[in-house]
């Protein structure tokens, strides 16, 4: 896991890192826990030490802190639905073929908003399902084209995003899309890999 920032656990770290490992581990609870149980693998489960992109942002707290600060304001931008937002993140983490975000995100999606496993699976394969409601095919477009085609977004993808969202859902998902693009380089850059219950 993340072999190129292998993950510590706590009691391995600087005392002046721990701080940033309690706060990532428990925006990470909060973030990704329904009803008590995580929804993925965000901590080894032998040692409690922090996988994913955790590893990377460790080795640089303070910069680390900002990037989750920052994903904290986007969370806060009303007009986009929980499960148009998993669709954005599916379909980003697609184009860029990236093994965590995938792994986590299409649990999230199916186990918090509700997405059908075939649907979310479907997206994680960059593929749009013909059975996508229109507001999550305008997401899916939207996104996809934002992570995945160089120069402007149409207009007409435009103007299907602000009638379908609003100013500000538009803003958000906008956000979403360059946010998690982020996420997917700092993932594959580490190689970061899809963990087992075992390890």
């Amino acid at each position: 896991m993340a072999d190129r920032f292998p993950a510590q656990p706590r009691s391995e770290l600087d005392a002046s890192t721990q701080p940033f490992y309690d706060r990532f581990s428990e925006t990470a609870d909060a973030m990704f826990e329904e009803g008590k149980k995580p929804m993925f693998i965000t901590k080894r489960p032998s040692d409690g030490a922090l996988v994913g992109p955790f590893p990377f942002f460790l080795e640089q707290p303070e910069s680390g802190d900002a990037i989750f600060n920052l994903y904290g304001k986007i969370a806060q931008i009303p007009g986009l639905p929980p499960d148009a937002r998993e669709v954005i993140i599916l379909a980003v983490g697609a184009k860029f073929k990236s093994a965590y975000e995938l792994y986590a995100h299409v649990n999230v999606a199916v186990k918090k908003t509700g997405i059908p496993q075939h649907v979310a699976d479907a997206i994680a394969r960059g593929e749009r399902p013909d059975d996508l409601k229109e507001d999550l095919r305008v997401a899916y477009d939207a996104a996809s084209y934002l992570a995945g085609t160089p120069g402007a977004l149409p207009q007409e993808l435009w103007d299907q995003c602000i009638k379908t969202f609003g100013k500000d859902g538009t803003i958000k998902l906008v956000h979403y899309a360059g946010s998690y693009a982020y996420t997917c380089i700092v993932l594959n850059a580490i190689d970061a890999s899809v963990p087992k219950e075992s390890d």
